[in-house]
């Protein structure tokens, strides 16, 4: 083993060594490289001092490779090949022509905001690949803040300094509820009161959605809206049980859109009125690669722009920086 690698060997060097190998000439090797023949042969002779052995046989007819220098050759080739697609690998992931953005988001997000976004980006960005993982609030921030995934795209969970928040869409809570539900009897306007639904089973979520978190959090709610009779681990699985009859279920209203079907109906709630509050959510000491960054804006501008169910409103507030929060219910 070596206890000194050589020194002051550089790409020039070695560049060098590969030009006068393939052309079996000084002369020609210099005039590839766009440089003088003394440039070259000095710069073959600097690195044949530093590693302290002749890497050709040279006579006044031809130049050839010693035993060495053809062992060395096709190593030596392999290593500027390797860095030059190195080279080339980070110009393209700067100019977004590569890359891997991961986002965490709770479903409906994922449904009506992340795809109809990202079908365009993808357009623009043929080279980039999208992992998109559909989660609970609760485990969204524990994967941002474990950057195990660029950013979030859920309503707020639990304060955490680590943690940038930016407001993106609010999102109105309402009822859902069988079509032939008679006991449920919006006003002229189409709202709901939650006093109404005293009395009646609630199909719920598990813990950990922001769902339960924001029913956890309102006191004021006259129903006991934080402790549902039914359980389900998803909103999809709440629409099933309210499609069966078993119950009614509290959704904001982009989650309430995602799986509206033949059978079931919405409205809105009032007296109170509860608001979710959709955030995307970053590191805030961890820079995005300039594809997540992009498609971040991707989003902000889809929701600015889309037809959003009644009961939404985008919040067109001008683009966070890195060092503030914007409120997140």
């Amino acid at each position: 083993m070596m206890n000194r690698l050589p020194k002051h060997v550089t790409l020039k060097h070695l560049n060098a060594f590969v030009a006068v190998a393939q052309e079996a000439s000084f002369t020609l090797a210099a005039r590839r490289m766009f440089q003088t023949q003394s440039s070259i042969t000095g710069l073959v002779r600097q690195l044949e001092d530093a590693l302290g052995t002749q890497l050709f046989v040279r006579t006044s007819r031809k130049v050839a490779l010693t035993q060495i220098g053809q062992e060395f050759l096709p190593r030596v080739m392999r290593l500027l090949a390797d860095f030059d697609g190195a080279i080339e690998d980070v110009v393209r992931y700067g100019t977004l022509e590569r890359g891997r953005v991961a986002v965490a988001a709770a479903p409906s997000a994922i449904t009506e905001i992340i795809a109809p976004a990202a079908a365009g980006y993808v357009q623009r960005r043929p080279g980039i690949r999208l992992y998109l993982r559909d989660d609970n609030s609760g485990r969204i921030q524990r994967l941002v803040a474990a950057q195990d995934v660029d950013f979030g795209l859920t309503s707020h969970w639990a304060d955490a300094p680590s943690l940038h928040v930016e407001a993106l869409l609010e999102d109105r809570f309402g009822v859902l509820y069988h079509a032939d539900d008679d006991a449920v009897r919006p006003d002229r306007a189409g709202y709901v009161r939650w006093a109404s639904l005293a009395g009646r089973k609630l199909v719920g979520v598990v813990d950990e959605t922001g769902i339960m978190a924001l029913l956890r959090g309102r006191a004021d709610l006259p129903i006991a809206a934080a402790a549902p009779f039914y359980e389900a681990s998803s909103t999809t699985s709440q629409a099933a049980l309210v499609k069966a009859g078993m119950g009614v279920a509290l959704l904001p209203a982009l989650a309430a859109q995602r799986v509206q079907e033949p059978g079931l109906r919405f409205s809105l709630l009032s007296r109170p009125t509860l608001v979710r509050t959709l955030c995307l959510i970053r590191r805030r000491d961890h820079a995005l690669a300039p594809a997540a960054l992009e498609l971040m804006q991707a989003l902000r501008e889809h929701v600015a722009r889309m037809e959003l169910p009644r009961g939404c409103r985008a919040l067109r507030a001008p683009r966070a920086q890195p060092g503030t929060t914007e409120a997140c219910a």
